[in-house]
């Protein structure tokens, strides 16, 4: 069944390709060590506050949601929203005083125009909950809401290699600690993310150590002690205050591809601000989807040259949650799954790459497999079906089986990138009668026109299963943004 799945979603993106000249795009790995700007090293402290580098940020979106509701559902009426805002970043990064540097990072987002969205911050309160307070708003959810705040402030240090005295910019040696408020990526995303897509990021509070000694090996740990979330200060999920937590994530790059294994041990504190302590929440409310849990996993991404003319593309994961400290009793372990396979060619000299691939959120009727530090919006459709009022995964206790492909095009105009993604989702487990949750459409354009400009076009449409799991929804997306590093 799978494989007729995958044969019938590629078949579509193909398709589509052809008659639209359109396509779809992921979250690339990146690296789990030394992550952030590390710049040269200098003679003395001062010199080192003043030789930093200042950088900039604009980023102006216009998002429109568009919600096919029944009259007969106590959601009727809050179909639509829209919201048009400007998130703007101002940091500096300094130069490095025996190997010690610092960056600090603010952010702000900035309503332009009126407000036709319910934005998650004091729009939401208990009671009514997350229902109510759509209800009362009288539009749908999106999620970038007004705020300000320091998004980074760390003190960072980078080791010397041997025979450097200290650290300049030739002389990384292999070690590198981060402590205070920071932004943490592990490889797409699914685990641990920044939340890129929306216009408040998400930040950590946390110690982290990277480390390179071994070749070929890097050791990353992080020591949580708080997530700051997208939502602002007024939100009641403006942060996750964490009891002991550790991030884990060790990579060795083969000749082939890299091979990653990972321990992500998440404790979250009880929320004050909502009627549900975290990890022990109803099933179907919110608590759920932020459960203590610890999930060890492995991952294998290779790219490999098979040809002049083909590159085949894999992507191997497995992982198994299980939960945690005070998660309830009740819930037991699920498993995921991610398989990808895809190549990249040339046609009519333009680079094309076609991926096809089934991801698998385990659920066992009770609990399902659930990433609440993902940038989820980059996995599962740009709908956002899977996603919580508290942001992060909200996967049905059914789970999650989503078979997709991605087409991607560049260079259509210029420098550009046209893509296409189709996702069908059912469950891993039929849970009262709800089996096929819907079926996805993504379409994305976007095109650098300078250095620092960049544009994008962006479109969703999902189709519900009529099993009863949603309701039909379009989104799209108008973007431009400037950006000085």
């Amino acid at each position: 069944m799978a494989t007729i799945k995958l044969a019938t979603c590629l078949m579509a993106a193909t398709t589509f390709a052809v008659a639209q000249s359109a396509g779809a795009v992921g979250l690339s790995d990146v690296s789990n060590v030394h992550t952030g700007k590390q710049l040269k090293e200098v003679a003395n402290f001062g010199k080192a506050l003043r030789g930093g580098t200042p950088d900039l940020w604009l980023r102006m979106r216009y998002e429109d949601v568009q919600d096919n509701i029944p009259s007969t559902s106590p959601l009727a009426g809050t179909e639509d929203a829209n919201r048009l805002s400007l998130r703007t970043v101002l940091g500096y990064s300094s130069a490095r005083y025996n190997g010690f540097y610092a960056r600090l990072e603010f952010e702000a987002n900035t309503k332009i125009g009126g407000d036709n969205a319910f934005n998650l911050d004091d729009d939401l309160t208990f009671p009514p909950g997350p229902a109510g307070s759509r209800i009362a708003e009288g539009h749908s959810v999106i999620a970038d809401n007004s705020y300000q705040e320091f998004n980074e402030a760390y003190l960072g240090w980078r080791s010397a290699s041997s025979g450097c005295s200290n650290a300049p910019g030739g002389c990384n040696g292999n070690t590198t600690v981060k402590i205070g408020r920071q932004g943490i990526i592990y490889n797409n995303h699914r685990w641990v993310g920044n939340i890129v897509w929306r216009q408040n990021f998400q930040s950590y509070d946390a110690m982290r150590i990277d480390n390179t000694s071994i070749k070929n090996l890097s050791v990353s740990y992080v020591y949580l002690d708080k997530v700051n979330r997208t939502f602002g200060k007024n939100s009641p999920f403006n942060v996750w205050k964490m009891s002991p937590s550790h991030l884990i994530n060790i990579a060795y790059k083969l000749p082939f591809g890299k091979l990653t294994g990972y321990g992500y041990l998440l404790n979250f504190d009880d929320n004050p601000r909502t009627p549900f302590p975290e990890g022990v929440g109803a099933v179907g409310t919110p608590g759920i989807a932020s459960f203590d849990s610890d999930t060890w996993g492995v991952r294998y991404v290779g790219k490999n040259k098979l040809s002049d003319g083909f590159t085949l593309l894999t992507e191997l994961e497995w992982a198994r949650q299980s939960p945690g400290e005070d998660a309830g009793p009740t819930l037991s372990d699920n498993d995921y799954s991610n398989i990808e396979f895809g190549g990249a060619i040339k046609i009519a000299g333009k680079p094309v790459i076609l991926k096809a691939g089934q991801e698998i959120l385990g659920g066992n009727g009770v609990n399902a497999v659930q990433t609440p530090l993902a940038t989820i919006h980059g996995f599962n459709g740009w709908a956002d079906k899977f996603v919580g009022a508290p942001g992060g995964t909200a996967t049905p206790i059914g789970g999650l089986v989503d078979t997709n492909a991605t087409l991607i095009v560049k260079g259509l105009i210029g420098k550009s990138k046209l893509v296409i993604q189709y996702h069908d989702y059912t469950a891993d487990k039929t849970v009262a009668g709800l089996k096929n949750y819907g079926t996805e459409l993504g379409i994305l354009f976007a095109k650098p026109f300078t250095k620092e400009w960049f544009g994008l076009l962006k479109y969703a449409d999902f189709k519900d299963g009529k099993d009863g799991f949603s309701f039909d929804t379009k989104k799209y997306w108008i973007m431009a943004q400037y950006r000085f590093k």
